[in-house]
């Protein structure tokens, strides 16, 4: 049995990636995969989407294998869940022909790290053909992988980097549509401002005259009951020392 594994880090977010990968095939680096078929596919109580693909494949056999297999044409099944609260998108696969001789398990996990996203990869296989290629045969399985892998990476950059390009105009547009309501709210803020300054001052301004108006009303009252006194006093000390003033 062997074991095999890599990591890798996309420069792209979780969202980009994960409509890259039900994209991914047919690609232009990776030709031995003839296409997938949806066997079945739903949405969970808690909003995870669970598929389940068969993969077809050219698995390009060498020479030497050629005799215990026969079909060259590979079958798996693919069962994979998406999980957008953790935004993580897990997937296993494993071949269904051909299981009496090899068996090839692999596992996937995609997920996001603030605007970046992880890949780890990892695979055990088992050939029991016979001891004489057994080894021969885990060894070359190990080679195909790797490069398998290789190529893989580079299709999912090279259809995240179209998804962007796809979602671009779009983003444009909502940032454009942001903007003008930023604005349109920004001048409504303005004018909603303005107009309660010019009551506050409108107010204070007719508050001031109010104000003013009594305080004359007030003075010339006091005036007039001070004018009125002098005269009631003037009068009381006439009368007193009985002399007449003109």
């Amino acid at each position: 049995m062997k074991f095999w594994q890599s990591s890798h880090v996309f420069q792209h977010p979780w969202s980009t990636v994960t409509q890259a990968f039900w994209r991914k095939y047919p690609n232009d680096y990776q030709s031995s995969v003839y296409g997938t078929d949806v066997i079945e596919r739903y949405v969970d109580a808690d909003g995870k989407l669970h598929s389940k693909r068969l993969i077809i494949s050219d698995w390009n056999i060498p020479s030497f294998m050629k005799f215990f297999f026969g079909e060259t044409r590979g079958y798996a099944v693919e069962y994979s869940i998406v999980d957008p609260v953790e935004q993580t998108l897990t997937l296993r696969s494993q071949n269904i022909n051909a299981v009496s001789m090899f068996s090839m398990r692999e596992e996937i996990c995609y997920k996001s790290v603030g605007e970046t996203t992880q890949l780890n990869h990892q695979a055990e296989f088992l050939f029991s053909v016979s001891r004489i290629v057994d080894e021969a045969a885990e060894n070359w399985l190990v080679g195909t992988i790797t490069e398998a892998a290789r190529k893989g990476l580079m299709a999912m950059e090279s259809i995240s980097v179209k998804v962007e390009e796809e979602m671009r105009p779009a983003l444009t547009a909502i940032d454009d549509i942001i903007s003008t309501e930023t604005i349109r709210s920004a001048r409504k803020s303005i004018d909603s401002s303005i107009t309660d300054a010019e009551k506050f001052i409108d107010s204070s301004i007719n508050d001031a005259e109010k104000f003013i108006d009594s305080s004359i009303t007030d003075a010339e009252k006091f005036i007039d009951s001070s004018i009125e006194y002098i005269d009631s006093s003037v009068d009381s000390l006439t009368q007193e020392s009985s002399v007449k003033f003109t």
